[in-house]
């Protein structure tokens, strides 16, 4: 435990009078809250909706983030915590970039915090749903537990962990994302200074090697964009067998092996999993379904979809579809995969015509 003596004399009053949350501030705050967990798409209830960090505390600065977090049970979710967690940090990551909220110039950030990791926290934590202070805040002494310092870094390891050297636009993520971590470590040094929880965090990360895989990745997003040209070419002959294969798949009589198809999911990186784009965002999928449903809820670009039956269909967003297959492979309209995704539309449209 850390403990530092430079505090602001009052809480924000760009979100208190006195120690009271502005009135309107809360019910917006709520709203924001059930939003987000429509979003998580889980089916256990709301237990709590936290206010915690620097503006719940006299360590605020103009630079703190407002950490608002919707507290469910993940053990109802799943058995597996390490795959409900992770589930957490992609549903966190996909709405940081879908719905940058700020309140007044404040970033909101929402994360779905499990109840039975709930540390006791010696700094302030306040109940947004009840309206009153579960832990009150202390104008005098800030205190900051380990377990508090590895929750503010574990949305940026696994935010790093998901970047790809084949994203186009990975220079301006790493950018935005390095601009992200020097408003976050800034705001902690201004309140606390050294020993500051996002100091320590931003440290953590450090440490761990986290700051110099982004450095790493930054250098080779670079070099692919010197490169561009080659590596679109590169692409398209790469994934002509592919194309041809799953062309001849949707328009002929030829239909895919059980070995073509481990062969094309090898070749394209898919990953196997029923939350398909939603947990995989921009990446190949393939998709279990049981009744052949696919809905694009959530999904800002077009997909291809093609199942085991030959079926294909060019799905839009925030629509529903349903597939006579059982496996639906997908292929998104993005960066990444637009080349690919032209191609095999162009070669169905002519082979259809």
């Amino acid at each position: 435990m850390i403990t530092e003596y430079e505090t602001q004399k009052t809480l924000n009053p760009l979100l208190w009078d006195g120690d009271v949350l502005h009135p309107k501030l809360r019910v917006g705050f709520m709203k924001i809250a059930k939003v987000f967990y429509n979003f998580l798409e889980v089916n256990v209830p709301i237990l709590d909706v936290i206010l915690i960090g620097s503006n719940a505390n006299y360590n605020w600065t103009s630079y703190s983030d407002i950490d608002l977090h919707v507290v469910i049970n993940y053990a109802e979710i799943d058995d597996n915590m390490l795959l409900v967690k992770n589930y957490m940090h992609a549903k966190k990551s996909i709405w940081n970039s879908h719905y940058p909220l700020t309140y007044r110039g404040t970033n909101i950030e929402l994360y779905a915090q499990d109840l039975n990791q709930l540390e006791p926290l010696s700094a302030g934590s306040y109940s947004v749903m009840r309206g009153e202070w579960i832990t009150n805040p202390s104008a005098k002494i800030v205190t900051i537990d380990d377990a508090l310092i590895l929750q503010k870094a574990e949305p940026f390891q696994y935010e790093i962990d998901q970047l790809s050297e084949l994203d186009p636009n990975l220079s301006d993520v790493i950018q935005r994302l390095k601009l992200r971590l020097r408003k976050f470590r800034q705001s902690g040094l201004e309140s606390d200074g050294e020993y500051s929880i996002e100091n320590m965090a931003y440290k953590y990360l450090r440490n761990h090697g986290y700051l110099n895989k982004l450095t790493q990745l930054h250098q080779q997003a670079t070099m692919n964009k010197l490169s561009i040209e080659h590596v679109v070419n590169e692409r398209i002959d790469r994934y002509m067998p592919v194309i041809d294969a799953l062309a001849q798949h949707c328009c002929t009589d030829k239909k895919l092996t059980t070995d073509n198809w481990i062969q094309i999911l090898r070749q394209t990186s898919t990953k196997i999993d029923p939350r398909g784009q939603w947990e995989h965002p921009g990446s190949c999928t393939l998709i279990p379904t049981y009744r052949g449903e696919i809905t694009m809820q959530n999904v800002p670009y077009e997909v291809i979809g093609i199942d085991e039956t030959g079926h294909y269909e060019l799905m839009q967003p925030e629509h529903n579809y349903t597939f006579p297959g059982r496996m639906v492979f997908e292929i998104p309209n993005t960066a990444q995969w637009q080349t690919v995704f032209m191609q095999l539309q162009n070669k169905i449209r002519n082979a259809t015509t």
